[in-house]
């Protein structure tokens, strides 16, 4: 798979397969070679065939955990998002139970859980429905400002206090686990630099246990919004046809990062399939209040100019008395956007002390009810950078 975005750290390596693969968790063990590849999501054993997720208040699932014995991860990525041998990584996949978050007696929120869904009002379903995802431009020029709007409406829904400085969108992924239904991305410039060149391509869901950043990568990329663009920032053309040096203002980025202003990353998570709900390869989200900070291991990705950073998980440890609650939203609709929180600099995690959380600990899924003939999945995450006023 192909990447030229550096805020991309993980999502465009995981191989998913085409076909049904039925796994045993017996047969589900431990890679513990120190090198190894990505592994594939796997279907678990469907023992209630025909009774279809949307109904159900969980279904099982097979996720890519690592192992807690895991300790230095990384690998190297060239400039199309090409990797080579995984070092350090013990894969430990484990079958949990995924709860119906539809069916939830109580609503979750990105404040508290990490994650949130909302439905859209009919004009944003409408100028959704105009937008062409394969198109960088498009998307760019259409789709970003509105997920900056709907960013800061749900963030206005909640406790969030002081008031919101600037929301901004800055890097999108468009995902399918059959890249000719989406068809191919069309982009005005092609990625280049003296390690060679990269076209954008569409990516597969990403069916490994994670969040996007770090406590060094998150204020890392924060940072790096407040200098000018590099080669294989989508934003790139835009600003510099403005004559911007940089997306965000550097005197308001250093504010925050000096702990003076709260902020966050936060994705719009959209199915973009005008036709058909999603039916498999569902999106799930760990609630944050189920986490604990000794569960993260640090996975490095070494480019030829930088190195960035995820968390990887490892299965609720026996320590931790909640054990993990996975939960997803079964027949997901272009007409709804799922906010996930990637980091939240005032979270429980960032600062040890909020009830607040800071991550939705993440991973696509193979869904054991979903129907034979289920429509691929098609969808776009959009990548939103949220600051607040000063405290």
């Amino acid at each position: 798979l192909k990447s030229m975005r550096h805020s991309h750290l993980l999502f465009f390596i995981a191989t998913i397969s085409s076909q049904r693969p039925i796994m045993s968790l017996a047969a589900a063990g431990s890679t513990t070679s120190s090198s190894t590849s990505w592994p594939q999501m796997e279907r678990p054993i469907n023992d209630d065939d025909g009774h279809q997720s949307s109904s159900s208040s969980a279904v099982p699932a097979i996720m890519n955990y690592v192992s807690a014995k895991t300790t230095e991860m990384s690998t190297r990525r060239d400039l199309g998002g090409g990797d080579s041998t995984l070092v350090g990584v013990i894969w430990e996949p484990k079958q949990v139970n995924v709860h119906n978050a539809r069916l939830s007696a109580t609503e979750m929120t990105l404040d508290k859980n990490g994650f949130e869904l909302q439905r859209s009002a009919e004009d944003v379903v409408g100028k959704c429905q105009e937008i062409d995802f394969c198109s960088q431009d498009d998307v760019v020029d259409s789709y970003y400002p509105i997920c900056g709007t709907l960013v800061e409406n749900c963030l206005k829904g909640s406790a969030s206090t002081p008031t919101i400085t600037c929301v901004c969108a800055f890097d999108h992924n468009v995902r399918s686990n059959d890249h000719s239904s989406v068809g191919e991305i069309k982009a005005s410039q092609i990625m280049t630099n003296d390690v060679g060149t990269a076209v954008p391509q569409v990516q597969n869901p990403a069916g490994i246990v994670h969040a996007d950043y770090t406590s060094i990568s998150g204020p890392r990329r924060l940072g790096d919004l407040s200098n000018t663009p590099k080669l294989n920032d989508v934003l790139r053309p835009k600003l510099l046809s403005q004559k911007r040096s940089s997306l965000l203002d550097p005197s308001i980025v250093q504010e925050a990062l000096d702990g003076k202003r709260r902020y966050a990353f936060i994705n719009v998570w959209r199915s973009i399939d005008q036709d058909n709900p999603v039916k498999d390869n569902h999106l799930a989200c760990i609630d944050s209040q189920t986490v604990d900070k000794s569960e993260l291991r640090t996975f490095k990705i070494h480019y030829a100019d930088r190195v960035g950073e995820n968390y990887f998980a490892c299965p609720s440890s026996p320590s931790n008395e909640k054990q993990h609650s996975w939960c997803y939203y079964p027949d997901m609709t272009i007409e709804e956007a799922l906010f996930i929180k990637q980091w939240d600099s005032r979270g429980n995690i960032a600062d040890g002390g909020s009830e607040r959380s800071t991550f939705a600990i993440h991973s696509a899924f193979l869904d054991p009810t979903a129907p034979k003939n289920a429509p691929p999945r098609k969808s776009i995450e959009v990548r939103c950078i949220v600051i607040w006023d000063k405290e």
